[in-house]
């Protein structure tokens, strides 16, 4: 009887079946989907005035992902900030923390901006949606 000798062919075997694996896994994680890319909603103009006759344009705005929103304020002098929504007890509140807030709550408006002492005032008064632009 011929003795049996131990085969080398079978880890072999192991080591071809393993590779093919590894490869076929990197393959997969190649061809996984990606992620949408983030896009910008912008809603249209909405028109507010103050008590003074100010005009003031917002525009409200979300990154399709939903992870944030903002508004996109022009001031009567012209000036145009872009603020982020902020956390708020109440109504919607975005700003930028350093110079303006833009506080939404039951259809008005309030504008904050810093004064030389570095606290909050609203130097507009309370701003209603205008029903048509002037």
């Amino acid at each position: 009887m011929i003795p049996c000798q131990p085969s080398i062919a079978m880890p072999r075997r192991f080591a071809r079946a393993a590779a093919l694996l590894a490869l076929l896994g990197l393959a997969a994680c190649a061809t996984a989907p990606r992620e949408t890319e983030l896009a910008v909603r912008l809603g249209p103009p909405v028109h507010y005035h103050s008590a003074a006759g100010e005009d003031f344009v917002a525009r409200y705005g979300s990154l399709s992902d939903g992870s944030l929103s903002f508004v996109r304020v022009t001031l009567p002098d012209g000036r145009r900030y872009t603020l982020p929504q902020a956390l708020s007890a109440s109504g919607a509140r975005y700003t930028d923390g350093r110079e303006l807030a833009w506080w939404e709550h039951q259809g008005k408006i309030r504008v904050e901006t810093r004064n030389a002492a570095g606290g909050w005032a609203a130097p507009y008064g309370e701003l209603r949606e205008a029903a048509e632009t002037r």
